[in-house]
């Protein structure tokens, strides 16, 4: 398994994590890249199976080919057969120094001629919309559109409306893809509007300081609290009526399927990724245009105004994204494509 890093928030590094405690009977290394001083998780990692690579941060090509010929004797002695790599220019640089290589998309990119050329031949993606954007920037399908993983209970719990109505949750690292300053705008229009709703910002990233300042400049920071990082997200989206994610773009929305397994559903922007996980039965306004505070405030306005809908709601969310996401499934799917893949590769 390989990725630039594995920060704590990142929802790949969370993905790879769980994917690979899934693959039970698979062996299995980690690789990353050099230490960018933001706190990681490594804990799941076998001893002995761990190694760091610098191959993005550095253009000095007899540095990159040196830390290439590293992986590929560390790749020989761990005995691998097989690179799965999370990661689209260590995927291109792998696949150039020979290293056999799978590459999953996890977002929907803009279009690089490095990528369209050099492109791995074997990839999968983990939603419809990212298959999609590598279609279209390489021209190649992918192997297979495999999810991520997240743990789903056999029935939706039960919801004490009346102690969450009037709270929201929005589970994001505070980087600017993932919107929050238009949340925060859209919050201070509730408040101008006469609401007093409550929302929990749950995560980390480099521009906290900045939406405080935001939230303390527009008055909302008795209705905004800023909760950090944690391990346990699945406490505050039990203590909100619904989820909100208004990114610019996605791959496949992991905060909004742990919340569908909480029967929350997730008030979304219309972009790639966060489209693949809407219900096509959903009853309330949904898949709104990113950067809009007025359409979003409208929308966080109706759900507020209806809970019980937005209860109904999560069901439906719950549904819609149950059994395919389940850990032993998705380990099992990209079991089926080592098995395929690596005949070739050993011919």
């Amino acid at each position: 398994m390989m990725n630039d890093t594995f920060w704590r928030s990142g929802g790949v590094a969370i993905v790879i994590k769980r994917v690979s405690q899934a693959l039970t009977d698979v062996d299995y290394c980690v690789a990353c890249c050099k230490y960018d001083g933001r706190p990681e998780d490594l804990s799941w990692i076998p001893d002995g199976r761990f190694e760091r690579f610098d191959l993005t941060s550095s253009n000095n090509p007899i540095r990159l080919t040196r830390e290439l010929r590293r992986f590929r004797k560390w790749f020989k002695h761990q005995r691998c057969d097989l690179v799965h790599c999370h990661h689209r220019k260590i995927s291109v640089l792998l696949r150039l120094a020979g290293v056999p290589v799978l590459y999953t998309g996890h977002m929907a990119f803009r279009r690089v001629a490095w990528f369209r050329w050099l492109h791995p031949r074997r990839m999968t993606a983990v939603s419809a919309s990212v298959a999609a954007n590598i279609l279209e920037n390489t021209g190649r399908k992918v192997l297979a559109c495999i999810g991520e993983p997240a743990e789903f209970p056999p029935m939706p719990p039960q919801i004490e409306v009346s102690r969450v109505q009037r709270k929201a949750v929005c589970i994001a690292r505070f980087e600017t893809v993932k919107g929050h300053t238009h949340l925060l705008t859209a919050w201070k229009l509730l408040r101008d509007r006469g609401h007093h709703y409550e929302l929990d910002l749950v995560g980390e990233g480099s521009l906290r300081q900045e939406m405080e300042a935001q939230v303390k400049k527009d008055g909302t920071d008795e209705l905004i609290r800023f909760c950090g990082f944690t391990t346990d997200v699945s406490s505050f989206t039990c203590n909100a009526l619904f989820a909100i994610l208004v990114s610019e773009v996605e791959g496949k929305p992991l905060a909004a399927m742990e919340a569908a397994a909480l029967g929350r559903p997730t008030l979304l922007t219309a972009v790639p990724g966060s489209i693949d996980v809407l219900p096509p039965e959903r009853k309330l306004r949904n898949g709104l245009k990113f950067g809009d505070a007025n359409e979003l405030a409208d929308a966080l306005e109706e759900w507020f105004a209806h809970p019980q809908a937005v209860v109904e709601e999560g069901k439906r969310f719950f549904d819609f994204l149950n059994e395919s996401h389940a850990p032993h499934r998705i380990a099992s799917e990209y079991k089926n494509i080592y098995r395929q893949i690596l005949p070739e590769l050993i011919s």
